[in-house]
Formats: structure tokens, C-alpha cells, sequence
């Protein structure tokens, strides 16, 4: 019976330390892998907070974390960017949710929970720009540019008959 009992133990231990490995994360241990094989060593200690964003694929989480240097701040920056992403918003616009986390990414130096409504505005025009930098450096000047009152003629001298 001894020896029973010690091969249901081990089973048993084998079982449920595979379970809290599956339960934990919601990837696969082979997507685990790639992620933090591709992941830059100074973001390891972010890979965790990434993998509790549920909007995130497995992809979106090892772009992140390969491509910037991330911080506390940035993983609260990417959560609330992420929360603002509307599928039906984007989609009608053919902008899949990865194309949203590689503007963010682009972007993601310059931006700050003030300037996220425009940046979501700048993302949701059909264009393929990513480093929106210029407009995010300043915001009110982006959104409200002076339009020019001057009158400009095409012609300089006009003959009459």
C-alpha cells in the first residue's frame, strides 16, 4: 500500500502544480516560452501584469514586452488604452486590436491619461501612420489648429477686356 499511496501522492502533486500553471496564466506553456524567450530581460518582471489584461493575445503581451522598455506606468497606460478600444468602433474602420497596441506601442512615450482621448480620435482615422509624437507633444494645438483668415488669389494679375 505504501508504495500506492506514494504514486498518488506524486500524481496528485503533478497534477495540481499543472493545474496553478494553467490556471495562473491564461497562455499556453508553449506561448509562455516564446513570449519570454522574445521578451527583453528588464521587462520579465512585467510579464504577469500583462498576462492579467484580457484584451491582450499572446502575441500583443510579446510584442510588448520585446519592442519597449516598460515600466509601471506604461502597463497602466496600456490598460486604459485598452479599455477605451471599441470593436465596433475600429473594426468598421478595418483596425484590428493588434493594429491598436502597435500605435500604442509607437506611441507609448508620449502618451499620459490626458492626452489618450485624442490619441484614440488620431487612431481611428484611416491612415497609416503610427508615431503620432508631433500631435501628442501638444494636444490643444492638434485639436484646434487656427485657420487662416488671409485671402489667397490664384491669380496675381487679373486682365480685363
Amino acid at each position: 500500500m505504501g508504495l500506492k499511496d506514494f504514486i498518488q501522492g506524486v500524481l496528485s502533486a503533478v497534477f495540481s502544480a499543472d493545474y496553478s500553471i494553467n490556471s495562473k496564466f491564461r497562455f499556453t506553456q508553449r506561448e509562455i516560452n516564446e513570449i519570454i524567450s522574445n521578451a527583453k530581460k528588464t521587462n520579465l518582471k512585467y510579464f504577469e501584469q500583462l498576462s492579467k489584461i484580457k484584451e491582450l493575445s499572446a502575441f500583443d503581451v510579446s510584442f510588448l514586452m520585446s519592442n519597449i522598455e516598460l515600466d509601471n506606468y506604461k502597463i497602466q497606460i496600456i490598460k486604459h488604452a485598452c479599455s477605451m478600444y471599441n470593436e465596433k468602433e475600429f473594426c468598421a474602420l478595418g483596425q484590428t486590436f493588434s493594429d491598436f497596441i502597435f500605435r500604442v506601442s509607437a506611441n507609448i512615450n508620449y502618451l499620459n491619461e490626458s492626452n489618450l482621448d485624442i490619441f484614440k480620435e488620431l487612431v481611428q482615422c484611416k491612415n497609416e501612420l503610427y508615431d503620432f509624437s508631433n500631435a501628442l507633444k501638444n494636444p490643444l494645438r492638434a485639436m484646434h489648429k487656427k485657420s487662416s483668415n488671409k485671402l489667397a488669389y490664384v491669380f496675381e494679375n487679373v486682365f480685363v477686356d
